[in-house]
């Protein structure tokens, strides 16, 4: 076993709780275990533990110290129950630009703005941008600093059911604004989320940009190919 692959079954390990939080991990147990030579599985942890999965200290040994935050693909809600709250930034109007107007078919001179900042585990773990019709005048503060899903703010704030979302999802580099805000360093790398939300019957109504801390959110989604030839 290399060290990335053992690498990925800690990792895998604490993310589904197989591995508790405190758990502490002995390298001669997990050579063992992984059939592994020992400068494998110590570099496998030196990395977790530099990710801030794992914390190492002589003679106390390696133990198991957070677990990151799944998000569901297309939402903003935690999985397995985590909790996500949010806090306003800012709000205004803005200019309607071409790719705003064009993706929610919104011909007005100008678009609401709303910037919002998602916060778990006591930490700010990502930057929302959101773009949408002047026309929905509910005011985010209400929603803000409770635990929030995509269901409940379409209901809400937009007062409609959501339908399909097309999501877009890179990496890039933190820029130093954004970095004060999620508390990183300039450079880092960031976790880029593109939506265009739909209502049930297919209009759109909000375009978001998000950014998360890679170090601390992870994308997930379950796909069902019963069926599919």
């Amino acid at each position: 076993m290399s060290s990335r692959r053992v690498r990925d079954l800690v990792l895998a390990s604490i993310r589904e709780g197989t591995l508790d939080l405190d758990t502490q991990l002995v390298e001669e147990d997990l050579i063992r275990m992984f059939n592994s030579s020992r400068a494998a599985v110590r570099d496998a942890l030196n990395e977790l533990s530099d990710a801030g999965f794992l914390v190492r200290r002589p003679r106390l040994g390696t133990r198991v110290h957070r677990r990151d935050l799944g998000l569901e693909l297309t939402a903003i809600s935690g999985i397995g129950g985590e909790s996500v709250e949010i806090v306003i930034r800012e709000q205004r109007l803005v200019p309607n630009l071409p790719l705003v107007r064009t993706r929610l078919n919104i011909h007005d001179d100008h678009v609401r703005l709303v910037e919002n900042t998602f916060h778990a585990f006591g930490e700010t773990i990502g930057l929302r941008s959101a773009y949408f019709s002047a026309s929905y005048d509910a005011d985010p503060t209400e929603l803000a600093g409770i635990p929030l899903t995509m269901e409940r703010t379409a209901a809400e704030f937009f007062g409609t059911d959501p339908g399909d979302a097309w999501v877009s999802i890179g990496a890039e580099r933190c820029d130093e604004r954004t970095g004060q805000i999620l508390g990183v360093a300039a450079g880092s790398t960031l976790l880029m989320r593109e939506i265009t939300y739909t209502t049930s019957d297919g209009a759109p109504f909000q375009i978001v940009f998000d950014r998360f801390r890679a170090d601390f959110v992870r994308f997930e989604t379950r796909h069902d190919h019963r069926g599919v030839a």
